[in-house]
């Protein structure tokens, strides 16, 4: 229940906005199927409302939806299926239409916003390939078919949402909603999210492909070790999106950051980032807390996932069972390598098995030993995540799994 309770309140939500939609008397008198189309359009708008409300970061979403991911994944969905509503609700209105309604504001509106739905939802979905700056552009022009969307609403002639009823209070309060988080989200997130501020002073390339920025803060940060941050680069010539980065360790004045060249705008932080460089940092996000985990502990990295890790172990003498799997491609992707390897010597509660899969096969799962009170840690690339996620739970649903895996498109 605690896993799923931030996808049972928006179950929830939608509930209740078909109910009150059913229930409140129209003005006119309608047709089954345009009654219908009616209910699925309101609903439409309250998942647009949640879909901006989610996109907000608020920190107690983390723990209510068990994890940032999990947000943005209910985002996507949400978004799929608010436009995939709206179409429906198209296709019934054409269905009960009558030749007073046609051609109207009202119709007209309502058209012009669900194509501009539909069309900003396909390049979401589609351009994974796309820099993230122009993708998120994209993504925010969703606010003006959804102000369309409600524009067309209180316009109808089908209900008085100005009346004082149980629908107009929950439109009312949905409205605000959504609009204020969409203003929010456009215009003041990165004016008032990003409350920790600092520039970078030092610069550590470990391999050809991974650094290590130290960055001096203006105030402390508080995190626990496992965390991620959004880092803002303030600088000519760097994305102003920010994007989450995992806190290899630091004391919260001086913040640690594992990056690796995995596109543009890291591949650019690499080659042209400065010390002086001004940045701000939204977080710390995550619940990799790994004093929370059982007895027995199995850890489990891709690539640079292995930086919440190393935050833990820099700070930390382990005191539980704990077994590290470090998966990466090539000797010079081994990132911290040797420190794992004198960790691992000093403490005989951890051990740690490198695999390089560009000599051996990647770690299965279903040939590691587990038991109800083991508890296992993941962190690194999406589909690696999603792929042993789904192996251990097969093996036994008992088992606690926390993890981490950046995928906020």
């Amino acid at each position: 229940m605690k896993k799923i309770k931030g996808l049972i309140s928006i179950f929830l939500i939608l509930i209740v906005s078909a109910f009150l939609w059913y229930i409140e008397e129209p003005l006119i008198d309608l047709v089954s199927s345009r009654h219908i189309s009616l209910i699925i359009g309101g609903v439409a708008l309250t998942g647009f409302c949640l879909v901006f409300f989610l996109s907000t970061r608020l920190k107690w979403m983390e723990k209510w939806f068990h994890g940032l991911e999990n947000v943005y994944a209910y985002h996507k969905y949400l978004a799929i299926f608010s436009v995939s509503a709206v179409f429906l609700h198209g296709i019934l209105m054409v269905a009960g239409a009558t030749e007073e309604h046609d051609g109207n504001i009202v119709a007209a509106t309502g058209l012009f916003a669900f194509l501009l739905f539909v069309i900003l939802t396909l390049i979401a979905l589609i351009a994974k390939r796309m820099k993230y700056e122009k993708w998120r552009f994209f993504h925010r022009l969703m606010v003006i078919p959804y102000g369309l969307g409600l524009y067309h609403t209180y316009i109808a002639e089908e209900y008085d949402l100005l009346q004082l009823t149980p629908l107009s209070i929950w439109m009312g309060i949905t409205t605000v909603i959504g609009v204020v988080s969409a203003v929010y989200v456009i215009l003041f997130y990165q004016r008032i999210g990003f409350r920790n501020r600092g520039k970078v002073t030092a610069i550590k390339h470990l391999t050809p492909t991974v650094m290590e920025l130290e960055l001096t803060l203006d105030k402390k940060l508080l995190f626990e070790e496992g965390q991620y941050v959004f880092l803002k680069i303030k600088e000519h010539g760097f994305e102003k999106a920010p994007h989450p980065f995992s806190i290899s360790c630091g004391d919260g004045i001086k913040i640690y950051l594992a990056i690796k060249t995995l596109g543009d705008h890291t591949e650019k932080i690499y080659g042209n980032l400065k010390v002086g460089t001004k940045i701000s940092l939204d977080g710390p996000y995550g619940h990799m807390i790994f004093s929370q985990g059982g007895a027995e502990q199995k850890w489990i990295a891709g690539g640079i996932g292995i930086a919440p890790f190393i935050s833990y172990l820099r700070n930390n003498k382990v005191h539980n069972n704990i077994s590290l799997y470090y998966s990466y491609r090539g000797e010079k992707e081994a990132v911290y390598k040797e420190f794992l390897d004198n960790y691992a010597k000093k403490n005989s509660n951890f051990d740690v098995k490198f695999i390089d899969t560009s000599k051996e096969e990647r770690l299965d799962v279903n040939s590691l030993s587990w038991n109800s009170n083991s508890s296992v840690y993941m962190c690194g690339p999406a589909k690696m995540i999603k792929k042993y996620n789904s192996n251990i739970k097969r093996t036994d649903k008992n088992i606690k799994i926390i993890f981490e895996a950046f995928d906020f498109r």
